[in-house]
């Protein structure tokens, strides 16, 4: 058993400084982060990105300007054809890039053979093969390739990551964990598999899923110990060949870029919970959608013949994901509101890291923004976008300022005479909320009024 002692430190003896980013805002240096999403969407494409870009010094954070060198321990990917093609279509610099998916071990009799290492049992030979290459970032995909014991038990999964917490510490590297979802319904902050541990373990936890509606990949900063959640970035993926040293090719994902996004891996995850409702989901707002102005989840519920209940959660859903619009207690109406922004705010030539890979976009712009009537970058093209992200905000925020213009001001509630804010006296309220159930308390039929309060 090792031996274990309390360690003390007086705080007065602590130097402070400042939090180092290997990629600003998303993988701190010196703790561990996690990297979550469903198999097979593309997140070791993601993570050739971002190793591309640290190898390159193309990503914003205290190695820009400043290649370094990159590590993988890979207990899925086959270097041969996947992993090294993989970097070369991400622009990587391979001279950079080291594998240490590999421990040999023989036995008494001479035997030996290579496996992959294990925290409980490799850690030693892993930090000096760390230092020895200069290594700054490690990606481990999946970690639960290198963990023993069960993954369900925080207290296994803390007896094996806290070693790979106090290395990181120890070399100040970035250690990436890589992940995949559980199955089943949660928020996406609750997706990641096995123990709540390596969420407590992970200072930095980036979420990835796919926007079915635009084929994006949508990463987003989950939560972040040291700095305020970077927004979501959208990337496109796409088949590229790779000329191989036998002469052949290799077909494999290329990630690209978009830029910022308002959308979140969260709106995904929920967005899908909600197409999972199934038919009820699509006969509830093809309901809503034939009916002008609101509804309450009691006519919803006699029109369709379906249990109150359950109507009332259905209702709750969609109007979480904003597929109708809850206009008071118990009350909705279909959702003609003011066109979203688009999923792209700001896009790829604008970041730091659009010079690294070794495909270029080609070509010159052959549409122009449907909006300012200027060409559009062939990034905005090739994603589907035909508007410049910034004429979609101008022009969504013009269209909300006169919606704004055009409501009506606050009215006088008509039981107590009160003031009701205009937001709601635009959507059709004429009393307070509290009004019409004091008026129900009192059994007061003259004091009703047909519109719902707010």
């Amino acid at each position: 058993m090792n031996a274990r002692e309390m360690v003390v430190t007086d705080l007065s003896t602590i130097r402070t400084r400042r939090q180092q980013w290997a990629w600003d805002g998303f993988l701190p240096l010196g703790v561990p982060a996690a990297f979550a999403g469903r198999g097979g969407i593309g997140k070791s494409t993601i993570g050739a990105w971002i190793a591309a870009g640290l190898t390159r010094g193309t990503l914003p954070g205290d190695f820009y300007g400043l290649p370094v060198n990159v590590g993988f321990i890979s207990g899925e990917d086959d270097p041969a054809t996947t992993l090294v093609p993989r970097l070369i279509a991400a622009g990587a610099d391979l001279s950079r890039v080291h594998d240490f998916s590999g421990v040999r071990t023989t036995d008494k009799e001479g035997n030996s053979y290579v496996g992959l290492p294990t925290i409980a049992d490799d850690l030693a030979l892993l930090k000096s093969a760390l230092i020895a290459n200069e290594t700054r970032a490690l990606f481990i995909d999946p970690v639960m390739s290198m963990m023993s014991g069960d993954s369900i038990k925080a207290s296994d999964v803390r007896r094996n990551l806290d070693p790979v917490a106090a290395l990181a510490a120890e070399l100040n590297i970035a250690p990436i964990m890589v992940m995949h979802f559980g199955k089943g319904q949660g928020d996406a902050s609750d997706k990641m598999s096995g123990s709540h541990a390596f969420r407590d373990v992970a200072r930095s936890v980036l979420l990835l899923a796919v926007d079915e509606e635009t084929d994006q990949r949508i990463l987003t900063v989950d939560k972040s110990n040291y700095s305020n959640q970077s927004p979501s970035l959208a990337f496109s993926i796409e088949s590229v060949d790779v000329a191989t040293d036998d002469g052949e090719t290799a077909t494999l994902g290329l990630a690209r870029l978009v830029g910022e996004t308002a959308l979140t891996v969260h709106e995904l995850v929920r967005r899908s919970h909600d197409d999972a409702l199934g038919d009820l989901s699509s006969d509830i707002l093809a309901f809503i959608k034939s009916v002008d102005g609101k509804v309450s989840t009691a006519d919803v519920a006699d029109a369709l013949d379906e249990p109150l209940d359950r109507v009332r959660t259905y209702l709750g859903r969609l109007a979480r994901s904003e597929r109708i619009t809850r206009v008071g207690r118990g009350q909705y109406s279909r959702n003609d509101g003011v066109p979203t922004v688009p999923t792209v705010l700001s896009v790829s030539f604008n970041h730091p890291n659009d010079t690294h890979s070794t495909h270029d976009t080609g070509g010159t712009p052959t549409k122009t923004c449907a909006v300012c009537g200027v060409d559009l970058h062939p990034s905005l093209l090739a994603a589907g976008i035909y508007v410049h992200p910034n004429c979609q905000e101008l022009e969504t925020t013009a269209l909300r300022k006169t919606k704004e213009s055009s409501k009506t001001a606050e009215n006088p509630c008509l039981i107590c005479g009160e003031p009701i804010r205009a937001q709601f006296t635009a959507l059709g309220f004429t009393t307070h909320q509290k009004c019409q159930d004091d008026a129900l308390a009192s059994q007061n039929p003259a004091a009703l009024v047909e519109v719902g309060g707010v």
